[in-house]
């Protein structure tokens, strides 16, 4: 540790023991040993400390807000590098609609700079108060708006990494399967240039609600055809009871038009804090562990009607098949959701990542994808060992 202080300021890292509790775990709560924490303000501090990294055979951990579910920032008896310092964002190009961004840049704040100009970045996910936009790639986060604005790698036009060997790589949107929703195993990417676009000039919401899921899902398939429809999102039965909404399944339809029935701000705003709340009360009334599957259109009723059976609360991304249903700690239905899910043809993780908790449900390929992109980015294993797969 004194040779890893030796290469920075006073500051820029902590061996402390209560800063290595704070850093043992990310918001999945699965723990592991921390040996300490560095906070780079440069790509020059990454190369050094990757470089460092690679001679010793300590490895290195990327976090970004510590937002992640699946144990991806966790460290296991690894350095912690806290992206939290690297938050510089570049002049605006205002007619091409792109920037240059750090890594640890969060998303809010990001989009409070951009509104003077009338754009926004508009991938939002749940945690979109502190999620930093380096975490957001690396998991390749969907959310909210998914429906019409896909993920973060459709509007990444560039990433700077610095990998495993301590060489900066400089990776276009055609390389977007080495850093997109990679969890940081290709090595800490540390600046991004990012598509936005406009700020709608009007929006409007329908709150929806079904007793039965094949008359929801006929009615989701004719909103998706909408050209103006901005959000889709669902609460079976047991979450929308939750949030005092009629207990069926209920569909929140955003639109970037006058469309919709509700177009007065604040009640607006009171049906997005309501869906927006979900996760912590879910969290409060018992569920705390969640999950993130992504289902084709066609597995879609079958699934939901089984959680909705089980009793399992749900909401989710419907416009992309993305749920999050919720569960009891220890809770032996998650194995049974994760092959419901395979038998699908689905995802296991439709946005949250891998990380330490699904690795062993890593397909053959995934885990052959992972492995050659190691061998080429990162071969000794100095960024993020064992996750992902």
């Amino acid at each position: 540790m004194k040779s890893l202080e030796s290469l920075f300021q006073p500051g820029q890292v902590s061996t402390r023991a209560e800063t290595k509790v704070a850093y043992s775990r990310d918001a999945s709560r699965i723990q592991g040993p921390c040996q300490g924490v560095v906070w780079p303000e440069t790509v020059d501090d990454v190369v050094r400390l990757a470089q460092w990294a690679a001679e010793t055979g300590i490895d290195l951990v990327p976090r970004g807000a510590g937002t992640g579910l699946c144990g991806g920032a966790t460290p296991q008896n690894s350095i912690v590098v806290d992206s939290s310092c690297l938050r510089k964002i570049g002049t605006r190009d205002v007619q091409s609609k792109m920037v240059v961004v750090d890594a640890g840049v969060p998303l809010d704040q990001f989009n409070r700079m951009l509104r003077p100009d009338g754009l926004f970045f508009p991938v939002i996910p749940g945690s979109h108060r502190s999620a930093t936009l380096g975490g957001m790639i690396a998991t390749n986060a969907a959310g909210l708006h998914a429906v019409r604005y896909g993920r973060m790698s459709d509007w990444v036009e560039e990433v700077v990494v610095v990998d495993g060997k301590g060489e900066v790589q400089r990776l276009s949107s055609g390389d977007r399967k080495a850093f997109a929703g990679r969890e940081g195993i290709t090595g800490m990417i540390v600046q991004a240039t990012l598509r936005l676009t406009e700020i709608p000039e009007s929006r409007s919401l329908t709150l929806f609600s079904f007793e039965h899921l094949a008359e929801m899902l006929k009615q989701v398939k004719q909103l998706k055809t909408n050209s103006t429809l901005s959000a889709l999102e669902y609460l079976n039965p047991h979450a929308a009871a939750l949030v005092g909404w009629k207990a069926r399944h209920c569909v929140l339809a955003e639109y970037h038009s006058a469309e919709g029935e509700i177009r007065e701000p604040a009640e607006m705003a009171n049906l997005w804090g309501a869906r927006e709340s979900l996760s912590a009360r879910l969290t409060q009334a018992g569920f705390p562990i969640s999950e993130d599957p992504q289902f084709p259109p066609e597995a879609l009723e079958d699934n939901l009607d089984w959680l909705t059976v089980q009793n399992i609360p749900v909401f989710g991304h419907l416009g992309v098949g993305i749920l999050h249903p919720r569960f009891l700690r220890e809770d032996a239905r998650i194995a049974e959701l994760y092959r419901r899910v395979s038998a699908s043809g689905g995802q296991i993780s439709g946005e949250h990542g891998m990380g330490l908790k699904k690795r062993q449900w890593a397909s053959e390929a995934l885990k052959a994808e992972v492995l050659a992109l190691k061998r080429q980015f990162d071969p000794q294993h100095i960024f993020n060992r064992g996750k992902l797969c």
